[in-house]
């Protein structure tokens, strides 16, 4: 139990405990005024109704307020069920918008990587063609050559023999 519950039924038991102790003095007449006019009861037993009037309704207090409270609590925590809901469904709304950017990112890096091996391989096919036709060049003018100097070479009379 809480230190304040516990206080308040350790006052309550004193003042029963008191109460029955001295019944006979609670009991006894006393001339008592109103104000506007006097009258007789015992002191001690109205006290005592007083006490155990104040405490029936703070005690009516405090459940009201507690009561209060537990339903505010309630609404609270159905407010905070809603607004993580809402957390939830906006945090897996940006995993999506997230997801769709970087697919789309994915595709335009291989789109951009793909037009950079189509280029490449253009540029490769042009150099290998280059390299053909600088061969071919390259295999006639040492054919040529060849020629020439076999066509001096009869012409001095050394025949070459072909092998």
């Amino acid at each position: 139990m809480k230190f304040r519950t516990t206080f308040m039924i350790a006052a309550l038991a004193l003042i029963g405990i008191f109460a029955a102790i001295n019944w006979e003095a609670f009991l006894a007449p006393t001339q008592l005024s109103l104000v506007f006019t006097n009258l007789q009861a015992p002191l001690g037993l109205i006290m005592l109704g007083i006490v155990i009037l104040l405490s029936a309704a703070f005690l009516l207090y405090v459940m009201a307020l507690q009561t209060s409270l537990l339903l505010e609590t309630r609404r609270l925590t159905k407010q905070l069920e809603s607004q993580r809901e809402l957390a939830d469904q906006a945090e897996k709304s940006r995993f999506i918008e997230l997801r769709g950017f970087l697919q789309s990112e994915l595709q335009q890096l291989q789109q951009r990587q793909n037009s950079h091996l189509s280029v490449l391989t253009n540029k490769i096919e042009t150099v290998q063609q280059d390299i053909q036709e600088r061969g071919q060049l390259t295999e006639n003018a040492v054919a040529a050559q060849i020629g020439e100097l076999d066509d001096r070479l009869q012409r001095l009379g050394v025949g070459i023999k072909a092998i």
